[in-house]
C-alpha cells in the first residue's frame, strides 16, 4: 500500500490508495458471496456460466466470499466466508476436520461448545427445518453391508437375511426407534489404537412396543463408548459423504437381521423437546453436570441419574447440553454456540482457518453476525439459562460482553496465526461505538468492515446524519464495504419498470460516494434480499430475466467515469452536521465526542431552515476534485409521497453534466432538477 495526501479542512489526512490497479478511477468495488454461476446475459449478449464467472473477475478489487478458484482470488483479494461463534449441528467439513484433528492431538473435541449448566428452556416462535436434524433424530448416514460391499442405505429398504445395517450419528445415544418387520441384532463398535473400527460387541436392547411396528430400543452404552473413524474391514465407509470423508469422527451401531425384514423408519431419540410456553414456543435443553457422572464414563446411566448430585441438570451425554441459539437460527439452519476459551481447541479452530485459506487462496475472511453473540437478540431464556464455561446466563448483558471478549481474543489468535490483515466483519448498520456489548477489543480486531443493506434509495436525512460512524472507521484506518441495495426503492414500487430500477442503481451510487473514502471503501450494489450469488435475474428481481445478475445490479458503465477523489467542502458554504448520542460535529470535524473522524466534506446546496442543523428535507452534496455528487432527502425515510413531490431546482458552483445510467456525460448546465429521496452524480465541465 501507497499513501497520498490531501487537504481536509485546513488539516493533513492519509489517503491509503491501493499499489495494485483498481478496476474503477474513483472507487474500489466487491462482490458479496459470488457463486452459482449460470448461463447469462450480459449487456445483451448470452455468455456462459464461466464468462459470467470470468466477467466478475475482471469488475471488483475484492470479494466477500470466494470465487472458487485459486487464482481468481490471490488476484482479487478474496476474503472467505467464516462464522467462528458457531457450529453446525449436523457437522459439515469445518467440524468434521476439527473431528479428525482434535483426536489426533488428544483434545476432546467436546470443549470446542459450550454447554447450559442446568436444564433450560428458550423462547422461539418455530423450530427452524434445520433442527429436524436433532429433533427427528436423523442419522448422520446410514450404510448397508450386504455380501461385504458396501452402499448407502434409504429408507424404507427391504433387508436380506444377513444383511447389515451401520447406523452413523455424530453424537454418542442411548435410545432409538424404529419401524421394521423383525428386530435386529445390535451391536456398536469398539475403535481400535488408530481410532478406526475395531470390532462390533454385541450390545443388549430394551424393546418396548411403541405401535402395531414400531418399537423403542434403549440400551446402556457401557463404559466409554468413543467415537472412530469410520473404517471398516480396510474400506473407507464414507460412500461420498462429504463429511465423513474430511474426518468426521461418528458413533456407529450395527443392526442385522438373521431373516428377510423390511425396515420402514429408523431414528435416534432426541434429548430436545418443543414445549408451548403461553402464546409463544420454547425449546427445552437439558443441563450438563460433571458430578452427575460419577464414574465419569460420559453417560449418566440410570443409577446415577438417580441419585443425581444436581437434580437441575439432566443431560444423559454432555453434548445434549450444547446451547443452541433456538428463536434466531437462519431458516434451515440449527446452530451451536462454540466455545472460545480451551486454548487447546483454539488452537485447533485457529489452524482450520489457516489450511482452509490456503487452500483457496484467500486473503482473510469475513465473520457474519458479529453482533449476535450470547446477549439477549439471541437468547431469550424462559428458565435456567447459567452456562458450564462462563459464570452467567445466556442473554444477560455480561454474558454478551464476555463473550465478545473472547471472541475478540481468538480472532487475534486467528490473525496472529494466518498473518492475515483482511479480517472482516459483517456489522450491516450497527455503530459499534453506541453498542454497549461490543467492546473497544472486538473492534480493534477487525480491518475490514462489511456494512451490509446499509443505503437504500429513500434512506433519508436522519439516517444520513448519524452515519458518522465510516468515518469513524475510516478515521483507524480500517476498510469498508458499502452495500447499496434498492429495498425501499422506486422499483420496489415499480418492480416491472426497468428506469426505476436503474434510477435507484444510480440513487445508490451517488449516496456510495457521499461515503468513499479512496483506497478504504469499496462498493457493491445488489438488490432487496439478501439471498447472493452470480445467477441470472428472474422476474422477482429484475425487470428482465436472465441477466447476469452482479452485471445487472452493477452500474459498470457509470462507475467507469472519472470523478476524481473527495474534496472538503466549498468556501462559503454550510457543512452538514452529524448527529451522536448527545454530541455533534460538522463534516469538518476530525473527531465526534472524542473519536476520531475522516472529515466528510459533506455540505448543503439546499435545505429547509437554514436555521436548523437537522432539517425536515434538503440536498447533501459532496465535491469531488473532477465532479459532484448530490442527494436530495427528507428527515425520515421510506416516505413512498416523497417519491413524487415536486422535483427541486438546485444550483451548481459551476458547470457540470450529468453521469447517466448509460456512461454517457448529459448537456453541460449549472443547475438540475432533482426528485424525492433522488441521487445524481455530475461529471465537472472542463476536467477529463
Amino acid at each position: 500500500m501507497i499513501r497520498k495526501y490531501r487537504e481536509w479542512g485546513g488539516l493533513i489526512a492519509m489517503i491509503p490508495v491501493l499499489a495494485y490497479g483498481q478496476v474503477f478511477p474513483s472507487t474500489g468495488a466487491a462482490w458479496v458471496l459470488p457463486g452459482s454461476w449460470q448461463d447469462a446475459v450480459i449487456d445483451g449478449k448470452p455468455v456462459t456460466a464461466e464468462q459470467v464467472k470470468v466477467w466478475e473477475s475482471q469488475h471488483a478489487d475484492v470479494v466477500f466470499g470466494s470465487m472458487q478458484d485459486r487464482a481468481m482470488n490471490q488476484k482479487m483479494n478474496a476474503m472467505g466466508y467464516m462464522y467462528a461463534h458457531k457450529f453446525d449441528c449436523r457437522p459439515g467439513k469445518q467440524e468434521a476436520w476439527l473431528s479428525r484433528q482434535a483426536f489426533l492431538a488428544g483434545v476432546d473435541v467436546e470443549e470446542g461448545y459450550l454447554h447450559f449448566a442446568e436444564d433450560t428452556v428458550l423462547l422461539m416462535d418455530k423450530p427452524s427445518s434445520g433442527m429436524a436434524y436433532l429433533l427427528e433424530g436423523h442419522p448422520y448416514h446410514l450404510l448397508l453391508v450386504r455380501n461385504r460391499q458396501f452402499s448407502t442405505a434409504r429408507l424404507p429398504i427391504d433387508l436380506q437375511a444377513g444383511d447389515q445395517l451401520i447406523v452413523m450419528s455424530s453424537y454418542p445415544f442411548d435410545a432409538f426407534e424404529l419401524e421394521a418387520e423383525s428386530l435386529p441384532r445390535v451391536s456398536r463398535h469398539v475403535a481400535d489404537d488408530t481410532g478406526a473400527v475395531g470390532r462390533w460387541q454385541p450390545v443388549a436392547v430394551s424393546w418396548q412396543a411403541e405401535g402395531s411396528s414400531s418399537s423403542l430400543g434403549t440400551f446402556v452404552p457401557g463404559g466409554a463408548w468413543h467415537s472412530a473413524f469410520p473404517r471398516y474391514l480396510g474400506r473407507e465407509l464414507n460412500t461420498g459423504d462429504p463429511g465423513l470423508a474430511a474426518g468426521l469422527r461418528v458413533w456407529m451401531l450395527s443392526l442385522s437381521w438373521p431373516q428377510a425384514s423390511r425396515l420402514d423408519t429408523l431414528a435416534i431419540s432426541p434429548w430436545l423437546a418443543v414445549s408451548q410456553t403461553g402464546q409463544q414456543q420454547g425449546l427445552a435443553i437439558p443441563g450438563w453436570d460433571p458430578r452427575n457422572d460419577k464414574n465419569s464414563d460420559g453417560y449418566v446411566d440410570e443409577h446415577e441419574f438417580s441419585v443425581r448430585a444436581n437434580v437441575s441438570a439432566s443431560a444423559r451425554f454432555r453434548h445434549q447440553a450444547r446451547l443452541i441459539p433456538a428463536g434466531y437460527l437462519w431458516p434451515g439452519t440449527c446452530w451451536y454456540r462454540v466455545n472460545l476459551l480451551d486454548s487447546a481447541f483454539n488452537t485447533l479452530h485457529a489452524q482450520w482457518y489457516q489450511q482452509d485459506w490456503q487452500r483457496q487462496g484467500l486473503s482473510g475472511a469475513y465473520n457474519d453476525d458479529m453482533a449476535k453473540l450470547l446477549g439477549g437478540n439471541q437468547f431469550k431464556v424462559v428458565s435456567g439459562g447459567k452456562i458450564n464455561e462462563l459464570p452467567y446466563v445466556a442473554g444477560s448483558q455480561q454474558a454478551e460482553y464476555d463473550y465478545a471478549m473472547q471472541l475478540a481474543g481468538f480472532l487475534k489468535q486467528v490473525k496472529s496465526l494466518t498473518g492475515t490483515r483482511w479480517l472482516a466483519a459483517n456489522i450491516s448498520e450497527l455503530n459499534l461505538w453506541h453498542y454497549e456489548a461490543w467492546p473497544p477489543a472486538l473492534r480493534e480486531v477487525i480491518d475490514v468492515w462489511l456494512r451490509e443493506h446499509y443505503l437504500t434509495p429513500a434512506i433519508g436525512l436522519g439516517r444520513l446524519q448519524r452515519y458518522w460512524d465510516n468515518f469513524a472507521l475510516a478515521g483507524q484506518q480500517d476498510k469498508s464495504l458499502i452495500m447499496a441495495s434498492t429495498k425501499g426503492g422506486r422499483s420496489q414500487l415499480s418492480p416491472r419498470d426497468l428506469s426505476a430500477w436503474q434510477q435507484d442503481i444510480e440513487t445508490g451510487l451517488a449516496l456510495y460516494y457521499l461515503f468513499n473514502v479512496p483506497g478504504q471503501t469499496y462498493y457493491h450494489s445488489w438488490n432487496q434480499s439478501y439471498r447472493y450469488g452470480s445467477g441470472h435475474t428472474d422476474t422477482a428481481n429484475w425487470p428482465q430475466p436472465g441477466m447476469a445478475k452482479n452485471s445487472a445490479y452493477q452500474p459498470t458503465a457509470m462507475l467507469s467515469v472519472d470523478i476524481g477523489v473527495p474534496e472538503i467542502a466549498p468556501q462559503g458554504t454550510e457543512r452538514v452536521v452529524f448527529e451522536g448520542k448527545g454530541v455533534e460535529a460538522d463534516s469538518a470535524a476530525t473527531a465526534i465526542g472524542g473519536i476520531p473522524l475522516q472529515p466528510s466534506g459533506w455540505y448543503w446546496l439546499q435545505r429547509s431552515g437554514w436555521f436548523s442543523d437537522f432539517p425536515k428535507q434538503g440536498v447533501i452534496a459532496r465535491r469531488y476534485s473532477k465532479g459532484l455528487v448530490v442527494y436530495r432527502g427528507a428527515r425520515e425515510r421510506n416516505q413512498s409521497d416523497f417519491f413524487a413531490t415536486e422535483p427541486l431546482d438546485v444550483s451548481l458552483d459551476g458547470h457540470y453534466q450529468r453521469v447517466n445510467f448509460d456512461g454517457s456525460l448529459g448537456p453541460a448546465v449549472s443547475q438540475v432538477s432533482l426528485s424525492g429521496y433522488q441521487g445524481m452524480i455530475l461529471k465537472r465541465v472542463g476536467d477529463n
